[in-house]
């Protein structure tokens, strides 16, 4: 498997993990949730994720260490924006 395909792969395994972790606490009527970059993680796909979602203008990413973040949102600008 080449390593462009590993770092891709492991990117889009990263988000989905974020995404329903998000998505769980959307559901629960929370606007933040504190993610962890595993063991497993590929450093560069933690770093490129949370800097998309430091690009949005609805949300805020708190960094809390290198394995740690606290990323919460603004529910009615993260709806307008949908």
């Amino acid at each position: 498997m080449s390593a462009q395909f590993k770092a891709a792969a492991s990117y889009q395994q990263l988000s989905r993990r974020i995404q329903q972790q998000i998505a769980r606490a959307r559901d629960r009527e929370q606007f933040a949730v504190t993610v962890y970059r595993f063991d497993e993680d590929d450093p560069a796909a933690w770093e490129r994720m949370l800097g998309e979602f430091e690009e949005l203008d609805y949300v805020s990413v708190s960094r809390v260490g290198v394995a740690e973040a606290l990323i919460t949102w603004n529910a009615a600008e993260a709806e307008a924006a949908s």
